[in-house]
């Protein structure tokens, strides 16, 4: 279940349903297309799994002139329902190697078992085909879905305790966040080659189209040494990642 499908007083639930959610999803579509567009000009299959209210999708299908399969478990949660299938992110209805380029865009931290999401997006992607994943790091200030601060650092049920006193929810269920180290080696033990993207995708976000007072704070970080730099990407609040399933080597005739 993802956090705020418990009823309609819930406080992430009133966001998703908001025109500023709306357009916030045509703008991460905008950072996605340029993270992804190499992969995407020549893939025949795309998917997006964990789609969503699939409005992100929507928006990628209209801006690359491409269409996606989109795959969720929580129908109800599905606004923009065009190819979009009900299924289980850990038992994609699709024959092994099926996709050239998989998106993930904040699933990992609304399924139990992030390693069997990633085994099944190996699974399903093929040899050679790329993953695009952006991730929410537990140790975020500010928690992403309901705005409260420290939200995700505390323990189950000190943060259902924390939603009912502000008011904002009754239970912090569907919602597990992880550290850097930990969400990256879960990709890696997957098989992916793993590429943190993060700098890339906040210079698409901070363009002088976008970005507002944010934008002095990354020149500045841009500024630092490059090792100083990814250690301040690392303690991010989100993180972005391109994963590559190695190409395998084609049999020869012959071999023994």
């Amino acid at each position: 279940m993802r956090a705020g499908t418990a009823g309609s007083g819930d406080y992430y639930a009133k966001r998703v349903a908001s025109q500023e959610y709306r357009l916030s999803r045509t703008e991460k579509a905008d950072v996605i297309l340029h993270l992804v567009a190499e992969a995407l000009a020549t893939a025949e299959w795309v998917a997006d799994v964990g789609t969503g209210t699939g409005i992100m999708k929507k928006a990628l299908e209209t801006k690359s002139h491409k269409p996606i399969v989109g795959f969720e478990i929580d129908v109800p949660f599905v606004v923009e329902r065009e190819r979009v299938v009900a299924a289980d992110a850990y038992a994609l209805p699709v024959r092994e190697q099926t996709f050239d380029l998989v998106l993930l865009n904040h699933i990992y931290e609304h399924v139990d078992d992030p390693d069997a999401l990633f085994r099944e997006v190996w699974r399903t992607t093929r040899s050679g085909g790329a993953v695009y994943v952006s991730a929410g790091s537990r140790w975020a200030i500010m928690e992403p879905h309901y705005r409260l601060p420290f939200l995700s650092w505390l323990p189950r049920a000190a943060a259902d305790g924390y939603l009912r006193l502000s008011g904002r929810g009754q239970s912090y269920e569907g919602v597990r966040f992880l550290g850097y180290g930990r969400l990256v080696a879960l990709m890696e033990e997957a098989g992916f080659i793993v590429r943190d993207v993060t700098e890339e995708a906040l210079r698409g976000l901070l363009n002088p189209d976008r970005g507002g007072r944010w934008r002095p704070a990354w020149a500045a970080l841009r500024a630092l040494p490059k090792g100083l730099r990814r250690a301040f990407l690392r303690a991010s609040p989100q993180w972005f990642f391109l994963l590559e399933r190695p190409a395998q080597a084609e049999s020869t005739a012959g071999d023994g």
